[in-house]
């Protein structure tokens, strides 16, 4: 008898955790972009995202270096062999001029801002390809307060020239999207300020840049080109919390007080009003609600 009862419990727990997992909340696409546009030549299109709650905010940038949308015979690049294209086209975003040898290591490469106000459980996603002068070694980092500071989160490193990291590992590649996960990174969640880049860096071995191709490629370049394609930020919605919940966990409390004084005066985690800055009116707001919900 007690075996069977200890089946039972054991077989509700299963239940249960059944029930949780398929209640889960599923996650939202926040911004998207394959590039597959009908003229890839047309530069506004290309950098406007197809889809996300929000499209309309988001944008692609670039530091010290630029983008290239003419592939010389007025067509686009050739996308990511894990786009599936839409209406036959498969394009992507290509990007060169990069830095000479030994400048500006972490600096150069897109930037993509795309607000995660109110949502949690941030992942980023994309496919990149190294041309065989390109720098080897990149690095994904991400910012909460609009670029003043950025946090490194991951080191990608080609295996060979003239691949995507999604390329098959017998190919050269990984045999897979980039996929970065940020939920338990600070002050990602719930932030208009919130951006992320891909920036060439040196190589740890050397400290200069080294080619994707080495050795067979000797000689790093600046005309070497990295491409983009299916670059994606997904989130969860946060449940709603009182106002003045500045850490999403629906009890206003010293946490959240503490937040907005570590923040006071800038941009990002705090400004409760979306004015643009951390104030006293989002001071307010937590201390006119403080205790709510906990």
């Amino acid at each position: 008898m007690k075996g069977y009862r200890t089946f039972r419990a054991l077989s509700a727990l299963g239940l249960v955790i059944t029930a949780m997992t398929v209640g889960a909340a599923q996650p939202t696409q926040l911004a998207f972009w394959d590039f597959n546009e009908s003229n890839p030549l047309d530069q506004a299109a290309m950098l406007t995202p197809e889809a996300g709650v929000f499209a309309a905010q988001a944008q692609i940038s670039i530091a010290l270096a630029e983008f290239r949308f003419n592939n010389n015979n007025n067509t686009g690049f050739v996308g990511s062999p894990l786009d599936p294209g839409t209406d036959g086209r498969d394009w992507a975003l290509q990007t060169t001029e990069y830095p000479v040898q030994g400048q500006n290591p972490g600096q150069a490469g897109i930037v993509v801002s795309v607000p995660t106000t109110g949502y949690e459980n941030i992942v980023v996603k994309f496919d990149v390809r190294w041309s065989n002068t390109a720098s080897r070694f990149l690095a994904v980092e991400y910012t909460t307060d609009g670029g003043l500071n950025w946090t490194r989160v991951r080191t990608l490193q080609a295996r060979r020239g003239d691949r995507w990291h999604g390329d098959s590992v017998a190919n050269g590649g990984y045999g897979e999207i980039v996929q970065v996960d940020l939920s338990s990174a600070s002050g990602v969640s719930n932030n208009a300020q919130f951006a992320f880049r891909v920036v060439t860096i040196f190589d740890p071995n050397t400290g200069q840049y080294t080619p994707a191709n080495a050795p067979n490629s000797p000689n790093y370049t600046p005309q070497g080109t990295l491409r983009y394609d299916l670059i994606e930020v997904l989130g969860t919605p946060i449940p709603s919390g009182p106002p003045g919940d500045v850490n999403g966990d629906r009890c206003v409390n010293d946490q959240d007080l503490l937040l907005i004084l570590l923040n006071f005066g800038n941009p990002g985690q705090g400004d409760l009003n979306n004015d643009g800055t951390v104030n006293d009116q989002d001071l307010l707001i937590v201390l006119l609600n403080f205790g709510q919900g906990c």
